[in-house]
C-alpha cells in the first residue's frame, strides 16, 4: 500500500497541483505560443511598408483585423472545429490578401497621387510586373523575384504557424466562451471609436484598414450604379456632338500633328528646382524657333491622371470625355462615341497613331479610329532598350518621316507618344547631331547611354535625371520641326500627366503644359485669345481647364459649319 501511495504522489503532481513546477510549465508554453503568434500577426498587419516613416511603437498596438481574424478563430472553436485545413486555409488567405491591400494601399498614393481602387487597380499587376522586367537589370529582377516569392512564402508559414499555435493554445483553456465574448468585446469598442471618433481612439489600438475595404466593397456593390452615371456622361457627349461644329475646314487640310510627351508636367515650370534646370534651355528653342519662321503659345490643362495610366489623357484629349478613371475608359472604349480621329477621317485626312511604348496587343484601340497604328513591333528597330522605352523618340520621329510623311498624298492628323522621358529616368539615349545616321537604330549600340544612380522605386532623387529627359524629348522634337516642317503645319504638344509624386511633391496640381506652334499665326489665333501665353513658358495659376477641354474648343474654332466636312 505504501509503494502504491508513493508512485501515486507524483502522478498527481503531473496532472496539475496548483504551484507546482509541472503546471506552471503547462500554463506558460501555450500562452507563450499564443503572445508569439498574436505578436507576429500584429506586426505582419501594423507594418506600414513600403511607407518609409515607421513608428515602431505602433507595431505592438492591437491590429482590428488580426483581432477579427483571431476572433473567428475562436468561434471555430468554441463550435468545436479542429484544426483543419477547411478553416485554416481561408483564414490564412483572409491574412495574406489583407496585408497585399495594406502594401498596394500605400503605394498608389504614392506612385498616382489618388487612391487604391482594389476593383479597378487590381487588373494592373501585369503591367507592374512588366514595367519592373524592363527596367530592372535582369539578374536584379530575377533576384527580387526570388526573394519575394521566397519572403511570400515565409508569411504564409508563418500565419499558419501562427493560426496553429493560436488554436492548440486556446483550445485548451476551459473558458473558450469568455476569450471569444472579450475579443468581441474589445473589437466593438474598437469599431465604436473608429465609427464615432476616428481620432480619439483607445492608445491600445491601431487605426487599422477596416475603414477603407469597408469604402472598397461599397464601390464593388455599387459598381453597376456608377457604370450607369458614367455611361450618361458618355452619351450626353455623344449628343453634344451632333450639334458642336466639325467640318475642320478652317484648317484648310493643313497637317496636325498632336505631341504627348511623357511624364511632362506642372511640376517643370511650378518646383523652381526643375525651372531652374530647364528655362535657359525653353528660352533658347523659342529663338530657334523664331528664327525658323514659327510662332509658339503655351498654357495649362488639368490631366485626369497623375503618375502613371496615361491613356486616361490620351483618351480624354480624343474623345471630349474626362476619363477620370479605368472605368470610364473602358465604358469609353466600349461605346459608339466618336473620337477626333473619326472627324478628321471625315475630313479627307490619313490618320496615323504612333505608341512605340505599346509592346502587347490592344485591340480597343480600334474604337479611337485611327487608319494607321504603329506600336512598338512596327518600327524595325535594332537598337537598345533605354530603360522602360523600348526605343529613343528620335528614332521614331526619323522612322514615321520616312514612312508617312516624305512622301504623303493627304493631308495628315499624327497623334505622337513619345516616351523617353518615362520612368525611371536613369538610361536615356544620346541626341544624335545628325538624323541620317539614325538608320534601324544599331548606331545606338556604339553611343554612350546618359545614365544616372536613380534605382527603381525610389525617385526622391531623380529630379535631374526627369529634367534632364523632358529636355531630351524637347529638343528631339524641335529639331524635327525645324527640319522637316517646311509648311503651314499645326503642332500640339502637351503632357500626359505630372510625373510621381516623389518628384512633385504631395501639394502638386494634376496640370500639364500645352504648346502649340505654327507658321501660320491664323491657326494660333484661337489659343491666343483663350490666354495662351507667347512662348514657351506658360504662366497660368492655377486651377487650370480640364483636357476635355481641348476636343471642344478645337472643333469650334477649326470648323465653321455643323457636321462633317462633305
Amino acid at each position: 500500500m505504501n509503494f502504491l501511495l508513493k508512485h501515486r504522489k507524483p502522478a498527481a503532481v503531473t496532472t496539475g497541483y496548483p504551484g507546482t513546477p509541472e503546471m506552471a510549465t503547462f500554463k506558460i508554453k501555450p500562452t507563450l505560443r499564443l503572445v508569439c503568434a498574436w505578436l507576429f500577426l500584429n506586426i505582419l498587419m501594423n507594418l506600414n511598408y513600403p511607407a518609409q516613416e515607421q513608428n515602431l511603437m505602433s507595431l505592438f498596438l492591437i491590429s482590428p483585423e488580426v483581432l477579427f481574424t483571431i476572433g473567428a478563430l475562436c468561434a471555430a472553436i468554441w463550435l468545436g472545429m479542429p484544426f483543419h485545413w477547411a478553416i485554416f486555409l481561408p483564414l490564412t488567405a483572409i491574412v495574406i490578401f489583407f496585408r497585399f491591400f495594406r502594401v498596394a494601399d500605400e503605394l498608389v498614393p504614392m506612385y498616382f497621387f489618388r487612391t487604391f481602387n482594389l476593383y479597378i487597380d487590381s487588373q494592373f499587376l501585369p503591367d507592374l510586373i512588366h514595367l519592373l522586367y524592363n527596367t530592372l537589370p535582369l539578374k536584379t529582377f530575377i533576384t527580387y523575384s526570388v526573394l519575394s516569392l521566397l519572403l511570400t512564402a515565409g508569411i504564409i508559414f508563418g500565419v499558419w504557424w501562427s493560426f496553429k499555435a493560436i488554436h492548440q493554445s486556446v483550445a485548451g483553456f476551459k473558458k473558450g466562451r469568455l476569450i471569444l465574448g472579450t475579443i468581441i468585446a474589445v473589437l466593438g469598442i474598437q469599431l465604436l471609436f473608429s465609427g464615432t471618433a476616428p481620432n480619439r481612439r483607445p492608445p491600445i489600438f491601431h487605426k487599422g484598414f477596416f475603414h477603407r475595404m469597408a469604402e472598397e466593397l461599397d464601390f464593388i456593390l455599387h459598381v453597376k450604379g456608377y457604370r450607369t452615371q458614367k455611361l450618361q456622361v458618355i452619351n450626353q457627349s455623344t449628343l453634344k456632338l451632333q450639334k458642336t461644329p466639325r467640318s475642320l475646314d478652317k484648317l484648310g487640310h493643313s497637317d496636325v500633328y498632336i505631341v504627348f510627351i511623357e511624364s511632362y508636367g506642372h511640376t517643370v515650370f511650378g518646383d523652381a528646382r526643375h525651372f531652374s534646370m530647364i528655362r535657359p534651355v525653353l528660352k533658347q528653342y523659342e529663338t530657334e524657333l523664331a528664327a525658323e519662321g514659327f510662332s509658339v503659345y503655351s498654357s495649362f490643362l488639368r490631366s485626369p491622371a497623375f503618375g502613371g495610366s496615361s491613356w486616361l489623357a490620351h483618351g480624354t484629349v480624343a474623345s471630349g470625355v474626362n476619363l477620370s478613371s479605368q472605368l470610364v475608359y473602358d465604358l469609353l472604349v466600349t461605346s459608339d462615341a466618336e473620337t477626333i480621329a473619326h472627324i478628321f477621317n471625315k475630313a479627307g485626312y490619313r490618320t496615323i497613331s504612333v505608341m512605340p511604348g505599346t509592346q502587347w496587343p490592344w485591340p480597343e484601340g480600334k474604337f479611337f479610329g485611327y487608319q494607321k497604328h504603329y506600336f512598338a513591333w512596327d518600327f524595325e528597330y535594332n537598337g537598345p532598350q533605354f530603360g522602360w522605352s523600348p526605343m529613343a523618340d528620335q528614332y521614331v520621329l526619323q522612322y514615321i518621316y520616312q514612312k508617312e510623311i516624305l512622301n504623303r498624298r493627304q493631308p495628315l492628323l499624327i497623334e505622337f507618344v513619345l516616351i523617353s522621358s518615362h520612368a525611371p529616368f536613369h538610361r536615356q539615349p544620346p541626341y544624335l547631331e545628325n538624323w541620317s545616321q539614325i538608320g534601324d537604330g544599331s548606331i545606338y549600340h556604339q553611343k554612350q547611354m546618359v545614365t544616372f544612380p536613380v534605382i527603381w522605386p525610389d525617385l526622391t532623387n531623380a529630379s535631374e535625371a526627369y529634367v534632364t529627359s523632358i529636355v531630351y524629348v524637347m529638343k528631339v522634337f524641335k529639331s524635327f520641326i525645324e527640319q522637316y516642317v517646311k509648311d503651314d503645319t499645326l503642332i500640339i504638344i502637351m503632357g500626359d500627366h505630372q510625373p510621381n509624386v516623389q518628384i512633385t511633391g504631395s501639394d502638386s496640381t494634376w496640370s500639364v503644359p500645352i504648346h502649340v506652334i505654327s507658321r501660320n499665326q491664323r491657326f494660333l489665333e484661337p489659343f491666343e485669345k483663350k490666354g495662351y501665353t507667347s512662348g514657351l513658358i506658360p504662366k497660368h495659376p492655377p486651377p487650370h481647364p480640364g483636357m476635355e477641354t481641348f476636343f471642344w474648343n478645337f472643333l469650334n474654332d477649326f470648323s465653321s459649319s455643323v457636321g462633317q466636312a462633305k
